[in-house]
């Protein structure tokens, strides 16, 4: 009987395995020159960036700002980075060649542009 436990544990281990390694985050490759800001405040700048990767919740904001081009912004007006049609926003051109910042106001509207506040946002890689 003790056997037959250790081969079970052994066979959920091996199993587990895949989908634990799925939850870590994918590593990025920064320079000084990345920064993210969010609400006017630097987020996180050159290697502390790829340690930011992922959601995050804010109390709501409409700026953001991205330098550098290895990482991307994409803000949401939901939590937990839900994806809402048109209320879903990428900041970062992700084009080496241009050492341009990014920056924007969140807007929407047909006919009165308004601003909207973004409940969170995701820094990915590019």
């Amino acid at each position: 009987m003790m056997a037959s436990q250790v081969a079970m544990a052994c066979v959920l281990l091996v199993v587990s395995a895949p989908a634990h390694a799925a939850l870590r985050q994918p590593t990025v490759s920064t320079t000084v020159a990345d920064q993210v800001f969010v609400d006017g405040a630097v987020f996180a700048e050159g290697s502390a960036v790829g340690e930011k990767l992922g959601c995050h919740e804010h109390k709501g904001t409409s700026s953001f700002k991205v330098c550098g081009c290895n990482v991307k912004v994409i803000s949401h007006l939901f939590t937990e980075c839900q994806e809402y049609k048109e209320y879903d926003e990428t900041v970062g051109t992700c084009d080496c060649s241009n050492s341009a910042c990014d920056e924007k106001v969140l807007t929407s509207g047909y006919s009165k542009k308004f601003e909207w506040k973004a409940a969170s946002f995701e820094v990915v890689p590019c």
